[in-house]
């Protein structure tokens, strides 16, 4: 790679509206191609909340109580007015809200394609680093669930900035106006200010004194909205203490990146370049030593670096898998097994062979260092999370430029070998992505049939009843399937007095015998059983695993719950309720077979 590693004017056929159109359009096809089934899936899981809160609104002004109110902690006000408009276009209507996370998708990808372009012209960097995000397999949480507008929006305002920060004669006020747009949709775009620090210190040689000059709109708008945050939505400006030491190494960062411009950069890469065996040795010692104490499991130092691998992990295997999701438990959440932090481990030592194999040539290139901060801004926001593959959302916008860039660039028989390569991921990302919508689309269906079913069962009262799921689908499919109060809106506008779950049924999808054992037994048996139930004593704080050998004894609101194993390989569950409840008789359902299905009342 040259050592420039620089934008370059191009000509005009590359870099003009004719040479721009076709590869857009073929980014948006595509993804239209892949996702456009979606537009037919319904609402799943805290979409229903997000509905409530819209239910309320009466005229266009109130959207500005969403700047006035947090959302669960949560400061995103931009978000819920992206999801007011849809609502005011077409009610609950879902097809509506769908299109809408579809269009920011196809937008999302078409800026990764022009940040390519400028970065590599005259190459395919652009169009392969927007195919590479568009069809990547971790996206389709993002996309398809209507909860992660917030990840969308906040993505088209971060790749915007960048975008604009790439541009020659670009000013420094309006990359950081949607800066804060994009932390006004989520918080995790609030690290930003270092790639765009890391553009002006590696990619154009600023001097100390003119970086900060340019990074200081952005550290303001990092300071108004964390006065929003905390005057307008009543939500801690520094986010809590938990966030203190992300926000301790996001100091250092900037800090440290701004000490390296004047050039004193350069001569770190030349000394990293000569220290290469040196880096090897120290990241063998620091995994090893991670590993060590991961596998010890004991103390705080034992369970923070286990956390640390599985959350490695989770972002590696995602983002470098064409796969959407592990087989079963995803290994980065079973912690039942060493392979919740080993599996963090083997690809963090694979990560960093290949960075070592690659050492001099990436050092050289300035538009890798570029991305390196702008890949670390996008991780850092996350870097103890793994549930929800929507947090990945930018992360994979910033590999996916790494990615196209590296590739597209190679010559001979290694370019043609990455491009069979790539073409085989697109391939592979794109058959998981078509089948992770239909599960999307199973999904919001048997919600809706549920909701229908219960309120079917409560009808003609609303407002009351009191309803229980004996069993209730948790991230059934590796989506979102659970089931609040306000799921049961939907039909007709009607919350029961009460709702209780006794059992969650977790990913793993089960089809339960549930019986009645007289008038005050309930008895829900399966066989064979895969560990997949979690309980809850007060039927809120669902943290009691149910082992395939266990015997259990748990006191609920709703009675005494024993657990017991069961035919060959199963386990039953037996519910003697309590003399309130059968005072007061309330209608039982449960998920089986992939369907909520009523408990007739005893004979």
């Amino acid at each position: 790679m040259p050592e420039a590693g620089g934008v370059t004017s191009g000509s005009a056929q590359e870099t003009g509206p004719r040479g721009v159109a076709l590869p857009v359009a073929l980014v948006i096809g595509v993804s239209a191609l892949v996702y456009l089934p979606g537009l037919n899936a319904g609402f799943v899981g805290d979409d229903f909340m997000i509905l409530h809160r819209l239910r309320a609104l009466t005229g266009a002004g109130d959207v500005w109580r969403f700047f006035q109110t947090e959302f669960f902690e949560y400061y995103r006000p931009l978000g819920f007015v992206a999801h007011a408009v849809d609502y005011g276009l077409a009610g609950a209507a879902p097809r509506q809200f769908h299109l809408t996370n579809l269009l920011l998708h196809s937008c999302n990808a078409v800026f990764v394609l022009l940040i390519g372009r400028r970065l590599s012209p005259g190459t395919l960097a652009g169009p392969l680093s927007a195919l590479l995000f568009a069809l990547h397999a971790s996206n389709h949480e993002a996309v398809m669930w209507i909860s992660a507008r917030f990840d969308l929006l906040a993505t088209t305002f971060s790749l915007t900035a960048v975008w604009w920060m790439t541009r020659e004669r670009a000013g420094a006020v309006a990359p950081a106006l949607l800066f804060a747009c994009a932390m006004l949709s989520k918080e995790a775009a609030v690290a930003l200010p270092l790639a765009a620090a890391g553009w002006l210190v590696f990619h154009e040689h600023a001097s100390t004194r003119e970086a900060a000059r340019r990074v200081a709109p952005w550290a303001g708008a990092l300071v108004v909205y964390a006065i929003l945050r905390q005057l307008g939505g009543g939500v801690s400006a520094l986010g809590g203490s938990g966030r203190l030491p992300k926000l301790i190494v996001f100091g250092a960062a900037l800090a440290c990146i701004l000490v390296l411009a004047d050039g004193r950069w350069m001569t770190l890469r030349s000394a990293l370049q000569e220290a290469r065996g040196r880096i090897a040795l120290i990241a063998a010692v620091l995994l090893a030593s991670a590993g060590t104490a991961a596998a010890a499991s004991g103390g705080a130092i034992g369970r923070l670096a286990a956390e640390k691998l599985s959350v490695a992990g989770f972002a590696l295997f995602h983002l470098l898998s064409p796969v959407a999701d592990p087989p079963g438990i995803p290994f980065y959440l079973d912690t039942s097994t060493p392979l919740y932090w080993a599996g963090g481990l083997v690809l963090l030592g694979a990560t960093t062979a290949a960075l070592l194999i690659g050492w001099r040539p990436l050092l050289q290139d300035r538009r890798m260092w570029f991305l390196a901060t702008f890949l670390i801004a996008t991780l850092l926001p996350i870097s103890a999370l793994t549930e929800g593959k929507r947090y990945l959302y930018l992360p994979s916008a910033a590999f996916s430029l790494l990615a196209g860039v590296l590739l597209a660039e190679l010559t001979g028989g290694r370019g043609r070998a990455a491009m069979l390569g790539v073409a085989l991921f697109l391939a592979g990302s794109s058959f998981d992505v078509s089948r992770k919508v239909r599960d999307w689309k199973w999904a919001g269906r048997m919600t809706a049939e549920g909701a229908a079913l219960v309120d079917a069962a409560i009808a003609p009262a609303c407002g009351s009843g009191d309803v229980v799921f004996l069993t209730s689908p948790v991230s059934m499919r590796n989506v979102y399937t659970h089931f609040y109060y306000e799921t049961f809106e939907i039909p007709r506008g009607c919350i029961p007095e009460r709702f209780h779950v006794l059992t969650r049924v977790v990913r793993i999808d089960s089809a339960p015998d549930v019986r009645w054992e007289g008038t005050g037994r309930i008895v829900i048996a399966v066989d064979p059983y895969d560990g997949n139930f979690v309980l809850s004593s007060d039927l809120r704080h669902f943290d009691r695993s149910l082992g395939r050998d266990a015997r259990e004894i748990l006191v609920t609101p709703l009675g005494t719950l024993r657990s017991a194993p069961y035919g060959t390989a199963g386990v039953r569950l037996t519910l003697t309720l309590s003399e309130d409840v059968l005072a007061a008789p309330s209608l039982f359902f449960y998920y089986s077979g992939g369907r909520i299905h009523r408990l007739p009342a005893p004979d």
